[in-house]
């Protein structure tokens, strides 16, 4: 087509334009020719197209689809399972009343949606929530029973919580300490509705259970890692450079890795382990500060039985609200415009005691399971699950590391944790124990060298890690292709027509 358009151009320059009826003619003849160019231009532009849509994967890999599908019905169940969390943990309580003490950076709607939310708990395991079940000031006592009368987007909550808010502005804070007192007294129901949930769900032997999981979770990454149509995508969609996965320069950057001849398959398996292991060490000391604060709350022994006085002044401080709130019942029976001032002031001081005590209990019962739960022999994989498993504490040790991270990078960081932990192929951190001190990268050296794999100790360095886990990632990749039904050359060409056809808007 470009020797046929140059050939148009050569023409038109030599047609003489010098009166009205040459430049007629030569108006005339481009408009052919530029007729005869889009007419060839579709034609090519269709070939493209055809040779396109031959040559490209065009459905995603039904396995994987699957097998995703399969694992996401499994991890739905996995919180049962977690032998350091007990219901308040399981049922996500912990989490909907750490936000509602955080009202203040919400607005009104996200309040009481959290409350609504805590709520269905309880009705879900089997509490019977009154207004009577909610004694903690006259205030709560007034807003929560209008509450469980009207929708939550009523006007009349609104304007009564703002009435009530100036009367106790501690308002949510006596409501999240309600909801609290009412887990304590009703935990036997808790704990028997997760009881009855694992047998419902014919979870019988948990470690079988979690085997499952991990093996199929293992195939999973396997596949999606293995996807020829997902590189595929990805060279189509100009995330990942085509030019980069020449033969020639990945070949280069074997030679510079093996420092012996291999097989294809011997040098494809001794890539696959190193790049498991960069995973993990990267994701190690992504997490070395959390690891390093919480081996610090183990090593500290006073951390152990901690709980048991905070428990003691708790139960002290509820008995108190429980018997004011019958000393008010009881002289509002006899009278209704006595006068109750004093009890419900010995009911603000307790309730003061026990915002401060529940504070206290929650840090102090994280530490007391890290102690307790952990020994010296402990892996850091263990230390990791049961430091995931109180994520409020979790966000804490993060956020004292980092104070300018927000509350969704925070969020990120937790998720991002959690699908390391429940990595299959975690052969670092779940054979170092807790109180080994031996310098990783230097394990790391050692063992690949053993497998003819030469990395440099800088490479292991935190801030050239990604180069290298890029490194091993391409030349992954070039076995992959190497291996699929679509060959690299395929794949430039899909690449380029793709490209083209993007540029002219066709599909």
């Amino acid at each position: 087509m470009n020797e046929k358009l140059n050939n148009y151009k050569e023409l038109l320059n030599v047609l003489p334009r010098n009166n009205v009826k040459n430049s007629r003619t030569y108006v005339q003849k481009a408009a052919v020719m530029r007729d005869e160019a889009s007419r060839v231009k579709k034609q090519v532009l269709r070939e493209i197209n055809r040779r396109y849509n031959e040559t490209v994967i065009p459905n995603d890999n039904e396995d994987l689809k699957l097998a995703g599908e399969h694992l996401k019905d499994l991890k739905n169940n996995l919180y049962l399972l977690n032998e350091y969390n007990s219901s308040y943990e399981k049922s996500n309580l912990n989490k909907y009343l750490e936000e509602l003490k955080k009202f203040y950076k919400n607005d009104f709607g996200i309040v009481n949606s959290n409350i609504k939310t805590i709520l269905d708990i309880y009705n879900l395991v089997g509490v019977k929530i009154t207004g009577e079940s909610f004694f903690y000031g006259e205030e709560v006592s007034e807003y929560m029973n209008l509450f469980l009368t009207n929708d939550i987007n009523s006007p009349v909550l609104k304007d009564t919580f703002d009435k009530l808010y100036w009367k106790d502005p501690d308002l949510l804070h006596h409501i999240y300490l309600n909801f609290r007192y009412l887990y304590k007294n009703n935990i036997k129901e808790f704990d028997k509705y997760y009881e009855n949930k694992l047998k419902e769900e014919g979870i019988t032997n948990k470690e079988e259970f979690l085997k499952g999981y991990t093996e199929k979770l293992w195939h999973y990454i396997i596949l999606k890692e293995s996807d020829i149509k997902i590189i595929q995508d990805k060279f189509l969609d100009g995330s990942l450079d085509i030019k980069e996965y020449d033969y020639e320069k990945v070949s280069k950057l074997e030679h510079d890795l093996f420092v012996v001849d291999m097989s294809e398959n011997e040098r494809f398996d001794c890539i696959s382990k190193l790049s498991c292991t960069l995973y993990e060490y990267k994701n190690y000391l992504r997490y070395k500060d959390v690891i390093d604060e919480v081996k610090a709350i183990y090593n500290d022994k006073t951390n152990k039985d901690i709980t048991k006085s905070i428990l003691k002044d708790i139960s002290k401080h509820e008995g108190i609200v429980v018997k004011m709130n019958k000393k008010i019942a009881f002289r509002r029976k006899l009278n209704k415009n006595a006068n109750v001032e004093k009890f419900y002031n010995n009911m603000k001081t307790s309730l003061d005691e026990l915002k401060r005590l529940y504070d206290e209990y929650d840090e102090a019962l994280f530490k007391e399971k890290v102690v307790t739960l952990l020994n010296d022999n402990s892996s850091i994989l263990d230390l990791l699950k049961l430091t995931l498993a109180y994520p409020i504490n979790l966000a804490k040790i993060i956020k004292s590391k980092n104070e300018e991270i927000t509350d969704e990078q925070l969020a990120d960081e937790i998720k991002h944790l959690e699908r390391f932990v429940r990595y299959p192929n975690n052969t670092i951190v779940s054979n170092i124990t807790i109180l080994d001190e031996r310098d990783l990268s230097l394990l790391i050296l050692d063992k690949y060298r053993l497998m003819n794999i030469m990395i440099r100790v800088e490479q292991l360095e935190f801030v050239n890690l990604d180069s290298l886990i890029t490194l091993v990632k391409k030349i992954f990749t070039c076995y992959i292709i190497n291996r699929s039904k679509i060959s690299y050359e395929n794949l430039v060409s899909a690449t380029e027509w793709k490209k083209i056809l993007d540029r002219e808007s066709i599909e």
